[in-house]
């Protein structure tokens, strides 16, 4: 197994999305190998709409690592500005952009974007193929998406990677046909399970040029005990996506539908916190999920780290002990294996 771990999701709520500039860096000098920015629109936290445009403000910030997006909600964009915008941070970076791209599951972004939610599958696959034209720098055409004789200048500096997250067998399915990874974004065992079942019906699992990327919600217990407001903080994001969530299939039956809980749907909090407590707990957990990945050449963890408080310095100092007590630990595994 090749391993490589990252940091994420950062969306800006409850913070400065400045704040992004310094955990970026912090998350370099940790020596995790990317950070990871998603997306959402008109959320009352404040959570990040545009998360190509804050990864341009990371590149110049940052040297070695990768950007990614986790994801850009696909169907909501203009095909040919998102190529644009692709470019734009890939060159900004030097070339490290990861572009993952999914569908999202809110009606009221679908609506404010006068996108129809039905076609959406259709023109994430029809996406794909076009972003790929679009970076030859030759013009193109793709009627499906509304393009005639197009053109993307300048080129990126090397393919960007295109990642596809989802839940339902076919947008698994669709990941391991056209893309060059999968993100399963809540990394619960039975959900990365039935991801790897399906991925492998189309995709060989030792295939290098493509990774599997998981997302791990991640609470470090450290400086002072358990981080109870982490918890807290995030509790209260969570019902907020449950009631959007409501009486849709957002995880295609592998979670449970929240629609009439009193609270959260699946009790405590700690239910959907993947990996929790002081360094070895933390080490041990992680050590679990990729246990549950040891058949794939090529394997992505991205931490999705609570915070205890969202002051930025209790933040920094959490990355830093990620870095020098949790990753060698992570990478001494993976060279003995």
């Amino acid at each position: 197994m090749s391993l490589r771990v990252g940091i994420g999701l950062y969306t800006g709520q409850g913070s400065d999305y400045r704040d992004a500039v310094p955990l970026a860096v912090a998350a370099e000098r940790a020596g995790f190998d990317s950070f990871w920015v998603t997306e959402h629109h008109g959320l009352p936290d404040g959570y990040l709409p545009s998360p190509l445009t804050l990864l341009a403000a990371l590149a110049p910030a940052t040297s070695r690592i990768e950007l990614g997006t986790g994801l850009v909600l696909a169907p909501l964009q203009h095909p040919l500005r998102l190529a644009e915008d692709a470019v734009v941070v890939d060159r900004l970076s030097g070339g490290r952009l990861v572009l993952g791209l999914g569908l999202g599951y809110a009606e009221h972004e679908y609506r404010a974007f006068g996108v129809d939610p039905a076609s959406r599958g259709a023109r994430l696959e029809a996406l794909v193929g076009s972003l790929r034209d679009a970076w030859t720098g030759t013009s193109f055409s793709a009627p499906e998406l509304g393009l005639s004789d197009v053109r993307v200048t300048p080129t990126p500096t090397r393919p960007i990677p295109i990642w596809l997250g989802g839940y339902a067998p076919a947008a698994v399915t669709r990941a391991g046909r056209i893309a060059d990874g999968h993100l399963v974004g809540r990394g619960a065992p039975h959900i990365v399970d039935a991801a790897s079942a399906q991925l492998a019906a189309v995709r060989d699992a030792s295939d290098p040029t493509f990774t599997r990327a998981v997302n791990v919600t991640c609470v470090l217990d450290a400086l002072g005990g358990g981080a109870a407001s982490a918890r807290a903080g995030f509790e209260a994001q969570q019902l907020v996506y449950e009631s959007i969530q409501a009486g849709r299939p957002v995880y295609a039956g592998l979670v449970g539908d929240p629609s009439g809980s009193a609270g959260l749907a699946l009790g405590s909090i700690d239910e959907y916190i993947q990996v929790a407590g002081g360094v070895d707990d933390v080490v041990a957990g992680l050590r679990k999920v990729l246990d549950g990945l040891r058949d794939w050449a090529n394997v992505h963890l991205v931490l999705r780290v609570l915070f205890p408080e969202p002051d930025l310095d209790v933040q920094l100092t959490r990355l830093a002990i990620l870095g020098e007590q949790v990753l060698p630990r992570l990478r001494a595994d993976d060279t003995e294996v």
